[in-house]
């Protein structure tokens, strides 16, 4: 039974929830001598395995304040815990796979070929001293910042979502980049971003050209939105093929082209006026992957006006140092945006995602002097690995491919010896084009002793290095 004592409704509910069974209640004298009385609730978890005992004590006559305050901690008791018994094995509730229709077959087999043949995105991510495999940027969001981040965060009710669309981080980007505010879209990361995109304009096996090597999930992405990747094959010197994307542009002008730039893995970039030509070749959509676009002397952004089938994509997962937020988002034509936003989830970013993107936009003179910082790095860096006999190639991001001078093998072997020393560098030698080539991220001067003191070790002194 439940005793009439329960009359908040809320509280009531959640011990209806719990199914209790019948409650006692006992008074005792506190230490100091305050009448206290204290009420127990049995009750059975509403799946039927466990027993839930709630027990709350408070001052005589006070049961009503306790009540509130206990209720709260109620909510935690639901799912936390621990069952009677574990499911014996081959139940189908142990999860068993051998458990359930032996003819049902592996479910496996309802994914698409197509996707199951794809090879799941791995990287790894133990800590590391020198830990330059992913682009990041080596430089933390300054303390102001975060400090700045986390006062509006806490100040923020929890309970209720976010606006739909993080309206308030598409104006700080818009004004930043003069661009209408309908002509911006925020996401989980530009990667969500890129993948709402294929769904949204890829027909049943529609084509996307592309080139290789560049970002590796760009061909799940268009395989998932059921398209037929087309991408060019590398060049000798790794630089992008231009040439053979303007001959594809012309010969399948309906075709959508999916171009990184700066690229990664390479650090290769585009020029303005080499994309302007595939747009004036193209009807279909440029997705234009820009994510490095913050470290190159390039800036695409101006197209946009002239060209109304670009699309930009941008992150803060690099030049801002918000790489633990996933946060990206997209310039386009404000037409454009207003379909993408049909089909995009409500809610798709948080609300500490879209608070820490606003106040980084609001600080953006910060981000600038940090992404001037590394760029007058990279040419160190790259003639420290020069002198090791790297060949490094031209790079426009805040990373540097380099191949080394004894080819695969040796680069493998390199990269397991250097994880040893503390160092880890991204092996991108399985990449089309890329044998022996490994990738390192432009770090901090700490990195840049780090690294040269190990391949000191493992290959010997280097030459005189020179940033020619």
């Amino acid at each position: 039974m439940i005793s009439s004592l329960c009359a908040c409704q809320g509280y009531l509910e959640l011990v209806l929830q719990l199914g209790a069974a019948f409650q006692s209640r006992g008074r005792f004298a506190a230490e100091d001598g305050t009448a206290m009385e204290e009420t127990r609730i049995f009750s059975l978890h509403p799946e039927g395995d466990r027993m839930v005992v709630v027990s709350y004590r408070y001052p005589a006559g006070d049961e009503a304040a306790t009540r509130l305050r206990v209720e709260d901690h109620l909510y935690e008791l639901l799912g936390a815990l621990e069952p009677l018994a574990a499911p014996a094995a081959g139940d189908p509730a142990a999860g068993d796979p051998a458990a359930g229709d032996p003819a049902a077959g592996d479910p496996a087999r309802f994914v698409r070929p197509a996707l199951r043949a794809l090879g799941a995105y791995h990287l790894e991510l133990a800590p590391c001293p020198h830990k330059l495999d992913q682009n990041e940027v080596p430089f933390d969001l300054p303390r102001f910042l975060k400090r700045r981040i986390a006062e509006r965060w806490l100040a923020r009710d929890w309970a209720r979502y976010p606006d739909f669309h993080a309206d308030a981080v598409r104006a700080a980007l818009g004004a930043l980049h003069d661009w209408p505010t309908a002509g911006v879209l925020v996401g989980n990361g530009s990667n969500e971003l890129l993948g709402l995109m294929f769904e949204a304009i890829l027909e049943a096996d529609g084509a996307v050209t592309g080139l290789e090597p560049s970002f590796g999930l760009y061909r799940m992405f268009v395989l998932r939105a059921g398209g037929t990747p087309d991408f060019l094959s590398p060049t000798d010197d790794l630089g992008l093929p231009i040439d053979r994307l303007l001959a594809a542009a012309e010969a399948h002008p309906d075709r959508p082209m999916l171009l990184c730039t700066p690229n990664n893995p390479t650090g290769a970039a585009a020029t303005p006026a080499e994309v302007d030509a595939l747009l004036q070749r193209l009807e279909a959509p440029l997705l234009l992957d820009n994510a490095y676009g913050e470290f190159c002397r390039h800036d695409y952004r101006p197209l946009l006006r002239r060209h109304r089938h670009l699309v930009i994509f941008r992150t803060f997962s690099k030049a801002w140092s918000l790489a633990a937020q996933r946060l990206g988002y997209l310039l386009a034509d404000p037409s454009l945006v207003t379909e993408l936003i049909k089909i995009k989830l409500p809610y798709n970013v948080d609300a500490a995602s879209a608070i820490a993107a606003e106040e980084a936009v609001r600080a953006h003179a910060s981000s600038e002097r940090r992404v001037r910082a590394l760029v007058g790095r990279r040419p160190q860096w790259a003639a420290m690995l020069r002198a090791f006999g790297f060949t490094v190639f031209p790079s426009e991001a805040n990373f540097l491919l380099v191949r080394h001078p004894d080819g695969d093998d040796a680069a493998r072997a390199l990269h397991a010896d250097l994880e040893a020393r503390g160092v880890r560098w991204r092996s991108v030698g399985h990449y089309p084009g890329l044998a022996g080539c490994l990738r390192v991220s432009v770090g901090s001067g700490r990195d840049l002793r780090g690294v040269r003191a190990a391949l000191t070790a493992l290959m010997g002194e280097p030459i005189a290095e020179t940033t020619a």
